[in-house]
């Protein structure tokens, strides 16, 4: 686990030496600790109109399977200003970055998840438009 929490900070800093990070970041790390900070991941989609029901029953299926597999917390998210009405955003949230590890290699050979993907990729009901992950400052 120690191992894996390294190479996470390690990369989330760019692999930066100490004399690299700016102050923000070595007081927050000091702060919270290597590799404890919470985590949020999300995917923006473009949904196709008239399928909206399509999409809320797979994002159903993924949240039960993102839960199962480490995420503390699942949003999807509808547009209502700002942006088009088709963008609705999936949000996952997770305690540390170890759990966030832990869902994404689970997610690699976990085969609810696989077969959703499968179904989903025969006929999409909406396209990918951005992916960020962020990690939680405060």
């Amino acid at each position: 686990r120690e191992i894996l929490e390294c190479r996470l900070s390690a990369a989330w800093l760019g692999k930066l030496g100490k004399s690299r990070q700016v102050g923000w970041q070595r007081e927050i790390l000091q702060r919270k600790g290597l590799g404890k900070m919470k985590l949020t991941h999300s995917t923006t989609w473009d949904v196709a109109v008239g399928r909206q029901g399509e999409f809320l029953a797979i994002n159903r299926r993924s949240a039960v399977i993102h839960k199962r597999c480490g995420a503390s917390d699942i949003k999807l998210l509808a547009s209502q200003a700002g942006a088009p009405q088709t963008e609705w955003t999936y949000v996952m949230f997770f305690d540390d970055e170890t759990a966030w590890a832990k869902c994404m290699g689970a997610m690699d050979t976990d085969a609810e998840w696989l077969e959703l993907g499968r179904e989903f990729s025969v006929d999409p009901c909406a396209r990918a438009t951005r992916s960020n992950l962020y990690r939680d400052l405060l």
